[in-house]
């Protein structure tokens, strides 16, 4: 009878120790929790869409026109800008003078000066067209306040830009396009609408202050 007392005694105190150690028991089953993780997924691209200013042609004066691109990177800028103007432009006579099929082939960007390398297409328009096929590449990419100056290559070949202001040159800025950019009686006769406008307003102030 003793060794069973014993025997009794050890297994009480057994569940005593086991009690006094924090192990519980439930009642029913749990469902564990996933252990958290210092691992995040990466973010994926925004879907939003942002807006630029791109520059193209309304009776043989350059507008802008705020357009909506998927980002500002002068690339998706520039690349914009080689296409027609938004669908419905050409009902108020905005059009482009830059050649169907232009493409850009690539761009360097060096203390302020860009150098656009353009396909062959570029080389088929001429005269008063080709310049303002440039000014439209121009005045879109001087939008941007860290390019000041442009030079143009067609296939890797530079070329010499004819400009209104000061002849041929191989380096040219906005201002050798000023001549080009609308007046405020061009602005009425475009009906261009107020956030153009007044876009338009601010880059003739900021050309006449500068050039």
């Amino acid at each position: 009878m003793k060794r069973v007392s014993v025997l009794g005694c050890a297994a009480a105190l057994l569940l005593c120790v086991a009690s006094s150690c924090g192990v519980g028991v439930d009642s029913s089953p749990r469902i564990l929790q996933p252990s958290s993780s210092t691992s995040t997924t990466p973010a994926g691209p925004t879907s939003g869409r942002v807006t630029s200013v791109l520059y193209y042609v309304n009776d043989g004066s350059l507008i802008p026109q705020i357009s909506e691109l998927a980002d500002r990177s002068l690339q998706t800028v520039l690349e914009a800008d080689l296409l027609p103007p938004q669908a419905g432009s050409e009902v108020t006579g905005t059009l482009s003078s830059i050649p169907a099929g232009t493409r850009l082939i690539g761009l360097r960007e060096a203390a302020g000066n860009l150098t656009l390398n353009l396909s062959s297409e570029f080389g088929n328009v001429l005269g008063l067209s080709r310049q303002q096929a440039i000014a439209q590449l121009v005045l879109t990419a001087t939008e941007r306040s860290q390019i000041s100056s442009l030079n143009l290559e067609i296939n890797g070949e530079p070329i010499q830009i004819s400009t209104p202001a000061r002849g041929d040159s191989g380096t040219v800025t906005a201002c050798d396009f000023a001549p080009l950019l609308a007046t405020e009686d061009d602005a009425k006769s475009a009906g261009l609408s107020p956030e153009n406008n007044r876009v338009l307003e601010a880059r003739r102030a900021s050309l006449l202050s500068r050039c």
